[in-house]
């Protein structure tokens, strides 16, 4: 699922990725990606279209999106 999610990033949204340092750990805010709201809600609308989800306004909170292994987590919750 990672590598599923870092190809959508590299491939859909308009941020700087460097794809050898970036891993599960790597913040996607303050120190680590710097997204911006206008990615952070392309990226959210990719993740859902590609799992075939939806989040819940409640769910929207910068501690689910701190990291991929964080979001990876909250995926796996929402499909089982």
């Amino acid at each position: 699922m990672f590598e599923q999610i870092k190809t959508l990033m590299d491939k859909e949204l308009d941020i700087d990725l460097n794809l050898a340092s970036f891993d599960e750990k790597t913040p996607l805010f303050e120190g680590g990606l710097a997204m911006d709201s206008i990615v952070f809600t392309e990226f959210i609308l990719l993740l859902e279209k590609a799992f075939n989800f939806e989040y819940d306004d409640d769910e929207l909170t910068v501690e689910n999106f701190e990291t991929l292994g964080v979001i990876i987590e909250r995926i796996k919750q929402k499909l089982n």
